[in-house]
């Protein structure tokens, strides 16, 4: 088997498995933590499956991407050309991951507006180039780094459509791990990637990468650095009135 064969199969596993947890997981997991779930209405029901997909994505994405960052030591800002196998099948499992999400948006408009249809396209093409390419292996780890957020994000979600105060005390506690866990992967590293970036272009060596990776590395993270910062600010407001009670 290549190794395109092996990125694409993992692709396809993404894909597949997400959806068998979307579908079969989901409903007989979920209830064994809230057995509320049952008494919801049928919108709701899938809307929290969809939920805890992408919360069981992203968790998976996060370690391998984390465990790359201080484990790989080729992963450098200054690495042109790498071939890391995890940074590539992290990247294919989060572009099949992708693909099936934003087929459930479309099918299920209430799970999403437009700003996660373009969310999500975008992560289709970076997920795609990331498997896709050996190139800058340091960068495409720093953008599947983000997903460290994503478990609390998920659960805050999944507590609001089964239904839990947001005065609760699993509310507050979620709502300070996501603002820790936004500073940590979504806005502390901005600088750090632009620092080095910015190196890599004064040096030349940024434009002898493939064009593709040098539109996704620049207008892709300005994208997705526009939400986070947009995202930021509401995350900021909810913190504060956790720390009010």
């Amino acid at each position: 088997m290549t190794a395109e064969a092996a990125h694409l199969l993992t692709a396809g596993v993404g894909f597949l498995g997400l959806l068998l947890v979307y579908r079969f997981v989901s409903p007989r997991v979920v209830p064994l933590c809230f057995p509320g779930y049952h008494t919801l209405p049928w919108e709701k029901r899938i809307q929290v499956n969809e939920i805890f997909m992408a919360g069981s994505h992203s968790i998976i994405v996060c370690i391998a991407s984390w465990v790359a960052y201080f484990t790989v030591e080729e992963l450098k800002p200054t690495t042109l050309w790498y071939n890391c196998a995890v940074v590539r099948h992290t990247s294919a499992f989060f572009l099949g991951y992708s693909i099936a999400d934003l087929g459930l948006i479309l099918c299920y408009p209430h799970f999403g507006d437009m700003w996660f249809i373009m969310h999500h396209m975008v992560s289709i093409i970076s997920g795609f180039l990331g498997m896709h390419y050996t190139s800058i292996p340091y960068y495409v780890n720093m953008f599947l780094m983000m997903e460290l957020t994503n478990p609390f994000v998920n659960f805050r979600f999944m507590l609001k459509a089964l239904g839990y105060p947001e005065k609760s005390r699993l509310f507050a506690t979620t709502g300070v791990l996501l603002f820790i866990s936004w500073l940590i992967a979504r806005i502390i590293p901005l600088p750090i990637y632009v620092y080095h970036m910015g190196r890599l272009m004064a040096s030349g060596e940024f434009f002898k990468i493939e064009v593709p990776m040098q539109l996704c590395s620049t207008f892709g993270y300005l994208f997705f650095t526009v939400l986070n910062m947009s995202w930021f600010r509401i995350i900021l407001k909810l913190f504060k009135r956790e720390l009010r009670g």
